[in-house]
């Protein structure tokens, strides 16, 4: 190997250091819960209806600030309080959709979606001219009920960037923060608690009183179980963040347990 070689080789190496080292010092910094994690939220028409854009364009940031109220009470049980727990920043709407996620979940196919939708992530910070941030959270908004609804909503903690499938509706303000909450917690690292297949959540992680008696009907949505369970083989969806706890399973992925532990 020539001396260029080796430089370009080392040179490579070392930015691919710097990146790593940077994402394992930005998710140690956001579990330690010390500071505001940065959340640039991403308004993408995701149709071409006419009150799709209406609705998106009279978005208002302190619509989000719900998510802010639910984290400071859910952390409470945990020995403090997160005030705030995210400081959000508002993008300009966007017509761009981002790459769609892969049908069929192979490792290949999630593989390459997950690099192209890194870029395509990358890129919007680029073109943006806000405060580079911690979370990226796109919010794709169609109306409801048209055939061109897109896709699931994800989150992944790896890229530090989420997905969410919303409805441009003012009476489904609150339940699309069900969902954003959701896969804002996946990207800080809390697991589903539902069956895949049917959406049930499992017990005792996807339950908000696994130790209630009689069991059934809950009450409450655990958040990542993502539903309410009304007996054995049904459940509902949570109609806003009031009708959501944080378990002690997903308190503990997202590291409310270690600030517990340090009081």
């Amino acid at each position: 190997m020539n001396v260029f070689k080796l430089m370009r080789v080392v040179l490579l190496l070392s930015v691919f250091f710097v990146i790593l080292l940077s994402t394992w010092m930005t998710e140690r910094r956001m579990a330690a819960w010390e500071r505001p994690i940065l959340v640039t939220i991403y308004p993408v028409l995701a149709d071409e209806h006419p009150a799709t854009q209406r609705f998106v364009e009279q978005l208002d940031i302190r619509s989000f600030e719900e998510i802010n109220l639910f984290m400071s009470k859910q952390s409470r049980p945990y020995g403090f309080t997160l005030t705030p727990a995210f400081r959000f920043q508002l993008a300009k709407p966007s017509s761009a959709l981002p790459p769609p996620v892969p049908a069929q979940f192979e490792a290949a196919e999630i593989a390459w979606w997950s690099l192209k939708m890194r870029w395509w992530a990358w890129m919007r910070d680029l073109e943006d001219d806000l405060v580079s941030p911690d979370i990226q959270m796109f919010v794709l908004y169609h109306t409801l009920g048209e055939d061109n609804e897109v896709g699931i909503s994800v989150g992944m903690r790896k890229g530090r960037y989420g997905l969410v499938k919303a409805y441009a509706l003012d009476s489904m303000d609150s339940s699309n923060l069900v969902v954003f909450t959701h896969e804002m917690l996946h990207v800080l690292g809390a697991t589903d608690k539902y069956v895949l297949t049917n959406g049930l959540p499992i017990f005792p992680g996807g339950y908000a009183e696994p130790d209630r008696r009689p069991l059934f009907p809950q009450q409450r949505a655990e958040i990542m179980g993502g539903q309410i369970p009304i007996n054995s083989f049904s459940s509902v969806m949570p109609d806003s963040l009031e009708q959501c706890v944080i378990g002690q399973q997903t308190a503990e992925e997202i590291g409310f347990f270690d600030r517990l532990n340090e009081h």
